[in-house]
């Protein structure tokens, strides 16, 4: 009986040496592995033959004209807010954002939003971000006041607008196709993590 007991013991020893985890953790029941995506250390790569990172002057040309077009899409915004319709002067730029950005990314081509007026689709779109139930115009009334004050007043109304949090995804889209444009592929490398399983597993 010892003996049997010896040889168990020997052998779970020899188990447990076998399926150590990553972390050096001893698995009695074997491992698995996790591949996930390390968003922290992802970075820009040219798609031509040297395949080297993206430069700093790279990174900032392309910020530089993500930055360009939110300030297209501000004029905008003060357009619809000053006289309730899209100027002339800044047709192409509002045409220009409903293709790249309206349509193939934000709302959908096809989608309820894209119907009507070039002024009410952008009207929509500024107001989008907003869940409270208040009226379309009354929002927008309060994100116009950021902007152009009422009575000498401005409103510090940040839920819609292109100067709130949700428009960093605008300006990140923005930033993406200028890369891509450019001849970058965006690189997310993938880190491999060893788990001991469970009973159950």
């Amino acid at each position: 009986m010892v003996k049997l007991v010896k040889i168990f013991v020997v052998t779970m020893i020899a188990f447990n040496v076998a399926s150590c985890s990553s972390d050096g953790e001893l698995c009695v029941f074997g491992t698995w592995v996790s591949e996930d995506s390390n968003y922290k250390r992802k970075y820009w790569r040219s798609t031509l033959w040297n395949k080297s990172k993206a430069s700093k002057h790279d990174l900032e040309k392309c910020n530089q004209e993500a930055e360009n077009i939110k300030v297209n899409l501000e004029k905008i915004f003060l357009d619809i807010c000053s006289t309730g319709h899209i100027s002339q002067e800044n047709l192409a730029y509002a045409i220009s954002i409903q293709h790249n950005y309206l349509e193939g990314y934000h709302f959908g081509k096809d989608s309820e939003e894209m119907k009507g007026t070039i002024d009410q689709i952008f009207t929509r779109f500024f107001i989008n971000n907003d869940s409270k139930k208040a009226s379309e115009a009354y929002k927008l009334k309060l994100a116009c006041a950021r902007y152009i004050p009422k009575d000498g007043i401005y409103y510090d109304y940040k839920v819609v607008g292109p100067d709130s949090l949700f428009y960093k995804s605008f300006n990140e889209y923005n930033f993406e196709q200028c890369m891509l444009k450019n001849n970058f592929e965006l690189i997310v490398p993938t880190k491999k993590t060893t788990y001991c399983k469970g009973i159950m597993w």
